[in-house]
């Protein structure tokens, strides 16, 4: 018993410290852009799940879990927050927590007409831009 008691003990600082995942989305449409053209795609189930996209909270700090844990600053301006990377690379901009609760009771034929986020990655001289649910 007593060493139950020793390895919970042990944990509870990995527990207090879990990552929150604050918004997770899978993408639906995919839009590349250069300086010499533009190309839009629609994307598979499997292409969806590989590229989809995790924001999570650690602490005070929040977190780009799908681009290699980069750190991000939420601003929130009415009914969408944006979570911005700290060193420019891109963002994500989703509808806030209850803008979502909102998104969710519509039914399904309309939430398939929108989208409830994008992302939005620098690459290169371009740009790759995933809007998805």
């Amino acid at each position: 018993m007593r060493k139950i008691i020793i390895g919970i003990i042990l944990m509870l600082p990995f527990v207090a410290n879990a990552a929150e995942v604050v918004f997770e989305g899978y993408p639906v449409k995919k839009i590349e852009t250069n300086e010499n053209s533009s190309n839009t795609s629609l994307l598979t189930k499997a292409q969806s799940s590989e590229n989809k996209v995790t924001i999570v909270k650690e602490g005070d700090n929040y977190y780009w879990a799908t681009r290699g844990n980069l750190q991000v600053v939420p601003m929130q301006s009415g009914f969408y927050v944006t979570y911005l990377a700290v060193n420019g690379a891109g963002y994500v901009r989703t509808l806030a927590p209850e803008a979502r609760n909102i998104f969710r009771q519509m039914p399904a034929e309309e939430q398939a007409k929108q989208f409830l986020y994008f992302e939005h990655l620098v690459h290169q001289m371009g740009s790759i831009t995933y809007y998805g649910r």
